[in-house]
């Protein structure tokens, strides 16, 4: 039986929402067979999120017998790598391969594969598996990378230790990581659940047809296996996410306490100042009140000090000038509390003017 393998040419550049495929190249991929719905998803603009959906199809001839079998579908390839897309398709006498976005690490090892057994390719699903299990292998790492991140945070417990400047926003963006990983684990495991019921289906239809089926390998048990894996690394990656969000709201309320602990210094500060100046307050009433016993004195004793007023043999004695003390005094005293009363008023019409235009400007 004649058996033909064509994998198409693996491109890795990757720009946004599109692979940089040549007109020529990708002229001769649709002529050899790869899907338009691979075409499509490949340069929507919204490529850099949109999911192609999983299909799997049967064609068959006039007769009624099966001509060809095939399954496309789009899946992460691993961690920051952009969208991988694989289409497969069996007919009687060949298998054809187009793989866009291969990871890179499975690339290798099927070019090792290849290099020593070359028939290995022809084992149901291998070039899937092996596909499936890099990528599994790449979303593992980084959950390894990143609980280290979550781990170093998680030890610190103290306000000496903590850096609550750069802490929230690192546990955030780890937070964030999480979702992502969450995400696009959980379409992995669509993807999965799809590749294995579509296994018995494959072996169903080839073997009615009559077509030959390679029996070496069990590739409903090594899916099983890679099912298993990918929903551990989900349930860890939600776990690690729900203690980084613990770890977030202990971090919120630590910095609570501590504004709380400040607001308590600053009232009590504001309490023993507010102390001073009741001391400080009680000591200027008594200053005043030593001035106020001592101000008649005064008074009196700076106006008999004039040479208004004479203190001779016969008694105090009046000058008939003294009306010059009252015109000089009165008017002067008048002046002092007019300037007083004046830069008041000023000072009290800027506070206000001020005040009016902050207002205007919230």
């Amino acid at each position: 039986m004649l058996k033909q393998t064509r994998m198409a040419l693996k491109y890795l550049s990757w720009l946004p929402g599109n692979f940089s495929i040549p007109p020529t190249s990708l002229s001769a991929l649709r002529r050899a067979g790869l899907s338009d719905l691979i075409i499509s998803a490949i340069f929507t603009k919204s490529g850099e999120w949109i999911n192609m959906g999983s299909q799997r199809s049967t064609s068959y001839d006039e007769s009624g017998n099966l001509s060809s079998f095939s399954w496309l579908y789009c899946y992460q390839g691993g961690w920051n790598v952009g969208k991988c897309f694989t289409q497969f398709s069996r007919t009687q006498y060949g298998y054809t391969y187009f793989c866009i976005n291969y990871p890179p690490r499975a690339y290798q090892r099927l070019r090792a594969y290849v290099s020593y057994r070359p028939n290995v390719v022809y084992r149901t699903l291998f070039v899937d598996t092996l596909a499936a299990g890099e990528c599994l292998r790449g979303f593992q790492e980084v959950v390894d990378d990143k609980r280290i991140d979550l781990f170093f945070h998680e030890k610190q417990y103290t306000d000496e230790q903590i850096d609550f400047d750069n802490a929230p926003r690192e546990l955030h963006r780890l937070s964030k990581h999480w979702h992502t990983l969450m995400q696009d684990c959980g379409n992995f495991d669509i993807l999965l659940d799809f590749m294995h019921a579509v296994i018995p289906k494959y072996r169903s239809k080839l073997h009615k047809a009559g077509w030959k089926l390679d029996k070496s390998s069990k590739p409903k048990e090594t899916w099983n296996v890679l099912r298993l894996q990918s929903g551990s690394i989900t349930r860890w990656t939600m776990v690690y996410r729900d203690r980084t969000n613990l770890r977030i709201n202990l971090l919120f309320h630590l910095t609570n306490q501590r504004e709380a602990r400040t607001n308590t210094q600053i009232a009590a500060s504001t309490a023993k100042v507010a102390e001073q100046t009741q001391r400080d307050s009680a000591s200027m009433i008594t200053i005043a009140a030593v001035t106020m016993f001592f101000l008649p004195g005064t008074f009196v004793s700076a106006i008999l000090s004039t040479t208004f007023f004479d203190h001779g043999p016969d008694g105090l004695q009046v000058s008939k000038k003294w009306w010059i003390l009252l015109a000089a005094t009165l008017p002067l005293t008048i002046v002092v509390f007019a300037v007083w009363f004046g830069w008041r008023y000023l000072k009290i019409e800027r506070k206000q003017t001020s005040d009016i235009a902050e207002k205007k400007l919230i």
